[in-house]
């Protein structure tokens, strides 16, 4: 191959923030009329539509294409995504703001490619590196996801490796302001998820896969209830580089940590037997990386330790990185594990805590380049139904 309702998470005494731009995601319909469904007002506009179908039988049959046909208007359009496998490598370019992307379901509607960082670029000047390596970049604001794969199926195996060390390859690349996926499967090796930027990006319900550093960057991401699975030993979470003046990095949020059982092997061979909850990524001298788990299940395979490092540190004159857990559960969390975390990993404490929902994270005040606060939806609605 070529290359439902509102959860704990907005917890009372959190003001409501109101929602800078949510017309595709609500969970209420705010559209409907009352009493049997019938108005007296003038009717909506349907929202422009396209269809794309491998088989041939909707507008389109490649993502791209639909994404180029797009009109710069403003204008908020959705894409449906038919069943099927499409091998491409796909951008929605950043005047092409307020799209939907709505697939049939996600097991089946899957938009896959094969690239990585050591892969020599088109002109053969140089390589990708790991910011060019992925299967599908974001760089419009207010994207919103739901029911499709993206996938980059590039293994950072040894065998790879002993042919190119540089095996980073991304599956998604946000560079967009309040981007949302929902129900969603982002599945990749190392590098699966590449928040690139300042924007925000929320995941709810979604199934996140991949092994070193497969959620990372500079980017506010909150994965909220949703599935991170591991599909190499010795994996790690997440690698945030946050810009230091910005209060929050990556937060999962009542997320199911998955690894392996111990009796299997990776594809490289070696038994699943242990995983780190995160590093700091230094990508520039004065990021200070924060990543936080709330009330997470996690799994006897996480070291007791729970964080690790790269082999930058950070400066020790400025401020240091956060990397915090609270509330979570499972045996990685009992508190014997708890009392022995390395690198500056630590609990929370109740007031801190509480400051970790949707709303705090996603505030105006919490990144001096938000100009308005953002509040997505706890699940998604069809904004063409």
């Amino acid at each position: 191959m070529k290359r439902n309702a509102l959860h704990s998470l907005f917890t009372l005494g959190t003001t409501l923030l109101v929602t800078a731009f949510a017309p595709t995601c609500s969970s209420d319909n705010n559209n409907a009329a009352p009493g049997n469904g019938s108005s007296d007002g003038p009717t909506e506009k349907p929202i422009h539509t396209l269809v794309v179908a491998a088989d041939g039988s909707g507008d389109y049959t490649t993502l791209q294409e639909a994404f180029d046909a797009l009109p710069v208007d403003g204008e908020p359009h959705i894409v449906r995504l038919r069943p099927g496998t499409y091998c491409e490598k796909v951008t929605l370019t950043a005047d092409h703001p307020r799209v939907t992307l709505i697939g049939d379901d996600a097991e089946k509607c899957i938009i896959t490619y094969d690239d990585y960082a050591g892969h020599p670029t088109e002109t053969g000047n140089g390589t990708l590196g790991t910011w060019r390596s992925q299967t599908l970049l974001i760089e419009a604001d207010d994207f919103t996801a739901c029911g499709v794969t993206i996938a980059n199926t590039y293994v950072n195996s040894q065998a790879n490796a002993a042919v190119n060390k540089d095996t980073q390859a991304v599956a998604l690349r946000v560079e967009g302001d309040r981007v949302t996926l929902y129900e969603c499967r982002v599945t990749g090796y190392q590098d699966t998820l590449f928040g690139r930027g300042t924007g925000r990006v929320y995941l709810r319900d979604c199934y996140v896969e991949g092994n070193v550093d497969f959620i990372f960057g500079s980017s506010t991401i909150v994965v909220d209830h949703c599935t991170l699975h591991m599909n190499r030993n010795n994996s790690v979470v997440t690698a945030p580089s946050t810009p230091a003046d910005h209060r929050y990095g990556i937060v999962c949020i009542d997320c199911t940590i998955s690894f392996p059982p111990s009796d299997e092997v990776d594809f490289d061979g070696s038994k699943f037997s242990c995983f780190h909850l995160g590093r700091g990524w230094y990508s520039t001298k004065t990021a200070r990386p924060r990543a936080v788990f709330i009330r997470c299940e996690e799994p006897a395979a996480l070291k007791a330790e729970g964080w690790t490092t790269m082999s930058d540190q950070p400066d020790p004159t400025l401020a240091q990185p956060l990397f915090a857990e609270y509330g979570c559960t499972g045996p990685g969390a009992a508190a014997d594990r708890l009392a022995r975390r390395a690198c500056g990993g630590r609990q929370l404490s109740d007031a801190e805590g509480a400051e970790y929902v949707v709303a705090n994270i996603f505030a105006r005040s919490s990144a001096p380049e938000y100009t308005s606060d953002w509040l997505p939806a706890p699940a998604f609605t069809d904004p063409g139904e």
